[in-house]
């Protein structure tokens, strides 16, 4: 499903579909400026790259009730600082019980004030459950399920990854190195998660991190 207007491709559904890969389909959705789409109740999985894919200045999108399963790269990735105040809400994000691992779940690449929410588990992926790097500030993420990723549960890497939330969350192993890994970034704050059975640590800050707050 390709949605791509520099005009904005606005107040589309994508609803209840079976979007499959062979493998070398890159995408199973790419949004590119749209606003205000709802992608929900569909099964999106096998494909090479992303299950979801959105660019530009694609914002204030809802994907939500989705099953996002087993593409090569990532679940959903949110790319751009354009990619701001975009709802993830009640998802499943894995790899599945067998099969093709995804390398990372939900991937926030520059974005800002996006919410991942409720999602029922973003789970067994090769790298990270939820990962954030450059300028993605601002975001969200509140009461999920991110465990058994061989990696990191949250991985969140550079100085500008600041002034995001991480709370009510439930991340946790088995075979998952870190929970919340911490490089450079500021002003961060994690609260209220429930962390525990990772290998090597729940909560790791390194590099320049500086006036983090970790409570509750």
């Amino acid at each position: 499903v390709y949605l791509n207007s520099s005009a904005g491709v606005n107040a589309n559904r994508i609803v209840s579909n079976m979007i499959t890969g062979p493998t070398n389909q890159d995408w199973g959705v790419y949004l590119q400026d749209g606003d205000r789409n709802v992608i929900t109740n569909n099964t999106i999985r096998g494909h090479s790259q992303y299950g979801v894919y959105m660019t530009g200045d694609a914002a204030t999108n809802t994907i939500v009730g989705n099953t996002i399963r087993s593409n090569d790269l990532y679940g959903l990735r949110l790319d751009g600082t354009g990619v701001d105040a975009n709802r993830i809400v009640s998802n499943t994000i894995d790899s599945g019980a067998t099969g093709a691992f995804q390398d990372n779940g939900v991937y926030i690449r520059d974005g800002d004030r996006n919410v991942i929410t409720n999602n029922a588990r973003i789970s067994r992926h090769f790298n990270y459950g939820v990962y954030m790097d450059l300028t993605a500030a601002s975001n969200l993420v509140v009461g999920n399920a991110i465990f058994s990723n061989a990696g990191t549960g949250v991985y969140m890497f550079g100085a500008n990854v600041g002034g995001n939330r991480i709370t009510s969350n439930s991340i946790y192993g088995p075979n998952q190195n870190y929970g919340v890994y911490l490089t450079d970034g500021d002003a961060n704050v994690f609260s209220n998660n429930r962390v525990f059975r990772d290998v090597a640590s729940g909560i790791y800050l390194t590099g320049t991190a500086a006036s983090n707050r970790i409570w509750g």
